[in-house]
């Protein structure tokens, strides 16, 4: 059984609202989910891996990635890449004043913890589409 739910259930501009949330910390991770879904966006997951995080980008249309760097199988360089590679917006969530790789070169935000809710809220509204006050259908 997989943790991440089907876009199918999904109507209207919501479908195209996928941000996936990759933060093995499950209380950041629910943070984190509560903030997409009052910005009106569909959360992906969350995930606490590099490679689930793999597996989801080939199975689900994601509109932004939110990305912690220290995961459970190691640092997100490599989805960083991938999500380069395929053109998905990423933001890094992290706890490191300076990171260890420069995971952050086309990252369209780079913010520290603890988490600043406005600010996320604001960067899922601006990939999405949504506002904060849209509901999912």
């Amino acid at each position: 059984m997989s943790i991440i739910p089907k876009l199918a259930s999904l109507t209207g501009a919501s479908r195209n609202a996928g941000v996936l949330i990759v933060e093995d910390s499950w209380n950041v991770a629910q943070s984190l989910k509560t903030i997409v879904e009052q910005a009106g966006a569909y959360a992906v997951g969350p995930v606490p891996s590099v490679r689930e995080a793999l597996k989801v980008i080939d199975t689900q249309p994601i509109s932004l990635a939110l990305v912690d760097m220290n995961l459970q199988d190691g640092f997100a360089d490599p989805l960083v890449d991938e999500l380069i590679d395929r053109g998905i917006p990423y933001a890094i969530i992290t706890a490191y004043e300076a990171l260890p790789s420069d995971a952050d070169r086309a990252a369209v935000a780079r913010m520290n913890k603890p988490l600043d809710h406005d600010r996320i809220r604001a960067v899922v509204s601006r990939f999405t589409g949504l506002s904060s006050e849209s509901e999912l259908a």
